[in-house]
């Protein structure tokens, strides 16, 4: 232990013989101090010379500065700090709890509101025995409330504060692209109608945002959904002139809501795609029977613990790993490639496995049709997985048709199969023809994304197209300006643009396929590169008039026409973030045809995880509550709070 330090009082003063007395430097007189102290060492000098009290003091306060500067920088070890003898305050304080005003209060009571929504908690887990020692053990002073103050909190506070992030995206956008949906939960009276929002800002950020997941209980006409759809829009001050398009599935419901609501409406690319596979996967009766038979082989191992075990010994005695078959979806075509593909990969331990066991085998015959399905249908998988993407542009959905349209011809050319697998792949190219090639070519919502990304342009229009596209640029450009100068932002969908489009596809369909699946080797961008590579560059050079009212779009127009393409892999809104200066009323227009998504999966994906919040165990949560713990929980993302 360190010596005690020597009091400042003994430079003017020194030790008698007599403990008890200290003798003056100044007086030469002898001063009792009982108890060994310098109490009365200090009260001589500050009475008989203050002089030098007041030197003494000067000095003991400046050792006092020296010491706790000394202490300031002093690294105490948690071992030490619990050692420290607090004082009678210290100690008080130390087991006072915070009041709700306390910023620490604040910050705790917000994590765990975000962790309510973002996890799917029932409220009444903040009163639950282990959550409340575990607060209790990293924060003694947090003085946790229960389930009515999180519920209040989460539905209230945390609600505003994501409502108002919400507000100030929108704000930023001109025109804004929607995907709405209805589905229909585990019980008949339990719907969702979503609604999600996607626009680019001036500086080219695109973002999502949802705007409704909420319980709809009236009848699903076109017209309520319309009505409902009104409410939605004005509940977030948004005009419907600033609405350029929604993306629906092929209800006709939902087809007819979009018509009284005169919008610019859109079919799912990833339904018409599923429609397709779908009809050539069925048009065969042997490659049913294959489905059929996979299908009941994976249901055999899905509902039998034992049988996996016995798959997995078998994978052991060839040296391969352990994976599971997986099970079709009727709902999502890839789920039946996915089921394909695993099943050839186990495909020796399965076989090994049929000849031990009464499930009907399956023949080289049907071997040889899952092959070939694969291979047909693996273009499709991966054109599915980019189309669902959400970083995927409306201005990508040309492309990749063209490219799978190219797949299929070349599949018929080199092919050898059986006729059933030829008449497949005749079917499935007929089925993407019907549902895709007229609609896409004739409906300016894609073909002025596709023009206007820097990645395609004219790639993929014959010269005529590209007149008529340039054609609608420019009317669209006045129309917006008539609008400007009437003080008014109309939505040039209403009165020009929607003229231009021609008829919706006529199939229904409701389901998704899935979006997630094994990670594989991505060979569509790469395709689509070479394809984009291998066509003609034109490089002709077109004059503007520059006395015509249209002179400067034109201009820009020509300038952007002979900038060159950029990669596939590049961010095509990074370009136009880069020369938006340069092609200033372009850059507008491109901001508005290319802030849609090719799919509804934006909101279909929310039903998907729907079940976790709308879950039988809590089924006494309001239908209220639960859309805004939906809406807190899918807007997470654009919030700036703290991530792992």
């Amino acid at each position: 232990m360190a010596p005690p330090t020597r009091s400042e009082i003994w430079t003017y003063f020194k030790p008698d013989d007599d403990r008890n007395k200290a003798q003056c430097i100044i007086c030469n007189k002898k001063y009792s101090r009982k108890g060994r102290t310098t109490s009365s060492l200090k009260n001589h000098l500050k009475s008989m010379h203050p002089e030098q009290f007041s030197l003494f003091e000067s000095s003991s306060n400046e050792k006092q500065m020296q010491k706790m500067k000394a202490e300031a920088h002093k690294i105490v070890t948690p071992l030490q700090e619990t050692k420290k003898q607090l004082s009678i305050e210290e100690a008080v304080q130390k087991e006072k709890k915070w009041d709700t005003n306390n910023s620490n209060s604040k910050k705790i009571d917000e994590l765990i509101g975000e962790m309510i929504a973002l996890q799917n908690l029932p409220f009444n887990f903040v009163e639950g025995l282990g959550f409340r020692r575990l607060i209790q053990e990293l924060s003694p002073r947090y003085n946790l409330r229960g389930r009515n103050f999180f519920t209040d909190f989460v539905c209230t506070e945390l609600y505003g504060k994501v409502a108002n992030k919400v507000k100030e995206l929108i704000e930023k956008f001109d025109y804004m692209a929607f995907t709405s949906d209805i589905w229909s939960g585990p019980s008949s009276n339990a719907s969702l109608l979503c609604l999600t929002c996607h626009g680019i800002s001036e500086n080219f950020d695109r973002s999502s945002i949802i705007l409704k997941c909420e319980t709809f209980d009236d009848h699903h006409t076109g017209d309520i959904i319309a009505e409902k759809f009104d409410m939605m829009l004005t509940e977030w001050n948004i005009s419907k002139e600033q609405v350029h398009c929604i993306i629906r599935d092929e209800d006709s419901n939902m087809k007819r809501t979009k018509r009284l609501a005169v919008f610019n409406d859109l079919d799912c690319t990833v339904h018409k795609m599923q429609l397709a596979i779908r009809s050539c996967l069925q048009s065969q009766e042997n490659i049913t029977v294959a489905i059929q038979k996979c299908k009941k082989i994976s249901t055999h191992f899905n509902h039998s613990i034992i049988a996996q075990k016995q798959l997995q010994k078998i994978q052991d005695r060839l040296n391969q790993p352990h994976l599971r078959v997986f099970q079709d979806c009727a709902t999502r075509w890839n789920s039946t490639f996915y089921m394909f593909e695993r099943f050839l990969k186990v495909k020796d331990a399965l076989r090994l496995y049929i000849n031990d066991s009464e499930i009907d085998p399956i023949s080289p015959e049907e071997w040889k049709i899952i092959e070939c399905c694969v291979e047909l249908l693996k273009p499709f998988e991966e054109a599915t997985r980019e189309l669902s993407n959400s970083h995927t542009l409306i201005s990508s959905v040309i492309p990749i048709i063209k490219m799978l349209a190219k797949k299929l011809d070349d599949y018929l050319t080199r092919s050898k199969d059986s006729d059933s697998i030829r008449v497949a792949v005749t079917t499935l190219k007929t089925e993407v023809s019907a549902k895709f090639s007229t609609l896409l070519e004739e409906n300016n919502l894609y073909v002025i994304a596709t023009y206007l990304d820097p990645r395609y342009k004219h790639k993929f229009f014959t010269p005529v197209i590209e007149k008529k596209i340039k054609d609608d640029i420019l009317k669209i450009r006045t129309i917006i300006e008539n609008d400007v100068s009437n003080s008014r932002i109309i939505s040039p969908n209403l009165k020009g643009t929607k003229k231009l489009r021609t008829g919706d596809s006529l199939v229904k369909d409701t389901e998704e396929p899935e979006t997630s699946g094994t990670a594989r080797k991505p060979c569509l961008k790469s395709d689509l590169a070479m394809m984009l590579d291998s066509s003609i560059e034109d490089e002709s050079q077109e004059i503007s008039e520059n006395g015509c009212p249209d002179a400067a779009l034109k201009k820009e127009l020509l300038s952007y026409r002979n900038k060159t393409r950029v990669n596939t892999s590049e961010n095509p809104l990074k370009w136009w973030s880069v020369n938006s200066n340069e092609l200033k009323i372009l850059s507008g227009i491109a901001r508005r045809f290319l802030s849609p998504p090719p799919a509804s999966v934006p909101s279909e994906q929310l039903f998907s995880s729907a079940g976790f919040i709308d879950e039988p165990l809590r089924n006494i949560l309001e239908p209220e509550k639960a859309a805004i713990l939906r809406f807190i929980k899918y807007n997470s993302t654009i919030l700036d709070t703290r991530r792992p």
